[in-house]
């Protein structure tokens, strides 16, 4: 899986003979993409893809690695999948092939290569899906079943000694 992040940490060292120890700043060179369209799915980018790929005319494309961004709708309500490839080392080279491809009436813009790899093999049909990510509820812990227990003999109270029970004792 690739890594949320694309930038390449450039180590640049401000005295060649300092010491070793000394603390050395770090730049992050931005890596550039072309934003080829949208979908409703990913699904749809993996086509998109595929149908770009097959034209002559965008074979710039296919030195290139297809990526998922979201980015937020024009009108500000909801998200939209945007498939961007890349990656390049410049804007120049990302405006270049937008260029190129806008002769061919295909919409193109240069964009940061920052995004989720889009994987190009879709899940076979019986596939499990993914477990989506919901918050996990802990499981209820579940009383053991009841023991059985041996009835406990009661102790029996001795029944008061009056005329009525006599009666009662006699009449059971």
């Amino acid at each position: 899986m690739s890594p949320p992040h694309r930038s390449l940490p450039l180590v640049i060292a401000a005295d060649p003979d300092a010491e070793d120890d000394a603390p050395q700043a770090q730049i992050h060179r931005t890596e550039f993409g072309v934003d080829l369209g949208t979908a409703n799915s990913v699904n749809g980018l993996r086509a998109l893809w595929r149908g770009l790929l097959k034209s002559k005319a965008n074979a710039p494309l296919a030195a290139l690695r297809p990526i998922i961004v979201i980015k937020e709708n024009s009108n500000g309500l909801g998200m939209q999948l945007r498939l961007v490839a890349g990656p390049l080392n410049d804007a120049g080279t990302a405006a270049r092939i937008c260029a190129g491809l806008s002769l061919v009436q295909r919409t193109c813009e240069t964009a940061i290569y920052d995004g989720q790899r889009l994987a190009l093999n879709e899940p076979p049909a019986g596939a499990k899906p993914a477990p989506s990510h919901r918050r996990a509820v802990p499981k209820r812990a579940v009383a053991p079943p009841p023991q059985q227990q041996q009835p406990v003999a009661e102790d029996k109270k001795p029944e008061p000694t009056t005329i009525s029970s006599m009666f009662r004792r006699n009449s059971q």
